[in-house]
């Protein structure tokens, strides 16, 4: 009797075991099957222009400006990286850099009028440090600002900056179902949306100077 008992509690057991673990397998399945939240890194301390470019408050009196993690993020892959000299003056809006991909590109303004002291030539020669870190390694310039206290009001930091980004990612979306349903096309999101993670490495050039027009350059009435 006492053995039956103990083979009894033996198979229970088992079954108990054998259900969990079927169970475990199906949420693990279910979480590799299910696309992950897209998420974009926004540093606190930093500035973020409309037109996606961080601005670094420096203790010199300078400013180190860059792109943001949502830009980097949505091109894919960057083949080469031309800079704007050092010594150059630029005003807001003013172009700092170019990024290269498959013949395409794409023009990064200023966030502020300056003169550029410095230029990270490391970009140049190691395009992928923009995207493994655009925050730290990846920082384009150094600017020495002529117009700080007016032109800082135009950009958003901290709650502001994330609150304009979520709407600026929803902005995308739609650009993209508009300028490329091809792209979209099949390739939808739990919440309705579209995987955006280097989603311009397959658009057509088209769409790449569309896009710089409307999340990259300003206008004469932005300025």
């Amino acid at each position: 009797m006492v053995a039956l008992f103990v083979i009894a509690t033996f198979l229970t057991f088992l079954a108990i075991d054998f259900l969990v673990h079927r169970k475990t397998q199906t949420v693990e399945a279910r979480q590799r099957a299910s696309p992950q939240p897209e998420r974009f890194l926004i540093p606190r301390g930093y500035f973020f222009s409309p037109k996606h470019v961080w601005l670094e408050l420096l203790g010199s009196g300078t400013v180190r400006v860059g792109i943001d993690d949502f830009i980097q993020k949505v091109i894919g892959a960057i083949d080469e990286i031309r800079l704007v000299p050092a010594s150059s003056v630029v005003k807001r809006g003013d172009p700092i850099l170019t990024l290269k991909q498959n013949g395409r590109e794409l023009s990064i303004t200023s966030p502020l009028s300056g003169k550029v002291l410095v230029s990270n030539d490391l970009l140049e020669k190691s395009p992928e440090l923009l995207k493994q870190d655009p925050y730290l390694a990846g920082w384009v310039a150094t600017i020495l600002p002529e117009n700080l206290s007016a032109e800082v009001k135009q950009l958003n930091v901290a709650e502001d900056a994330a609150t304009w980004l979520r709407k600026e990612v929803a902005r995308f979306r739609d650009f993209i179902n508009v300028r490329s349903p091809r792209l979209a096309a099949g390739v939808t999101m739990l919440d309705g949306g579209i995987p955006i993670l280097g989603v311009l490495q397959g658009a057509e050039a088209t769409v790449w100077k569309e896009f710089e027009r409307e999340f990259l350059t300003e206008t004469p009435g932005e300025r």
